[in-house]
Parts: C-alpha cells; sequence; structure tokens
C-alpha cells in the first residue's frame, strides 16, 4: 500500500484488498505458540560505574543531613560575637556561585 504525500489518503489497489481478503485468520492460541519459541532470557549488565554510582548514592543517603558538630560551633561563635566573616569572601563566594549557574 503506498500513500499519496497530497491528499495523505492510502492508495489500495483492488488486487491488494483481494489479497487481504484471501488470507486466512490465525486465533490467538496460535500468535502465542509461534512467538513463545522465539522468547529468549532476558539480561541486565551494569557497569562498574553504576555500581560505583549506586554506592555513592548509598553513602550518602545514609549519611546526616545536618553536621551537628558543626553547626553548634558556629551558633556558639555567633552568640560570643567571635565569628567573623570577611567581606571578601562573601562576594567571591556570591560570584563563583552566580557563574556557576551559567556554565
Amino acid at each position: 500500500m503506498k500513500i499519496d504525500p497530497l491528499t495523505s489518503q492510502p492508495l489500495v489497489k483492488k488486487s491488494e484488498v483481494n489479497q487481504e481478503r484471501a488470507k486466512p485468520e490465525r486465533n490467538a492460541a496460535e500468535d502465542s505458540t509461534d512467538t513463545s519459541a522465539a522468547v529468549t532470557a532476558d539480561r541486565v549488565n551494569i557497569s562498574s560505574n553504576s555500581r560505583l554510582y549506586q554506592r555513592a548514592l548509598e553513602l550518602a543517603t545514609l549519611a546526616p543531613d545536618v553536621r551537628s558538630e558543626k553547626v553548634a560551633d558556629l551558633t556558639a561563635r555567633i552568640a560570643a560575637g567571635t565569628y567573623k566573616v570577611s567581606s571578601e569572601t562573601v562576594a567571591t563566594s556570591m560570584i563563583r556561585k552566580s557563574v556557576s549557574e551559567f556554565v
């Protein structure tokens, strides 16, 4: 069967229609037995990089979200008034973060 590009309608010859009608119909049982012989077992191969990624993900999941000792130290330093941040460090970090968003 051909499809006419101008009308997008199938151009079917009369002989093709008669051939389709002449074909015997198959039932579902016949179809399933024909394909069962061709079925093979599926296999999955995982690369070593994928295994490393999976292990890293597991370890990251087990790690705590908050480092309590660091938070406690910073809280104490802020409360005591000894925590000082240089404006240059803050500016550098801000620029580095904004540039990394475009890369």
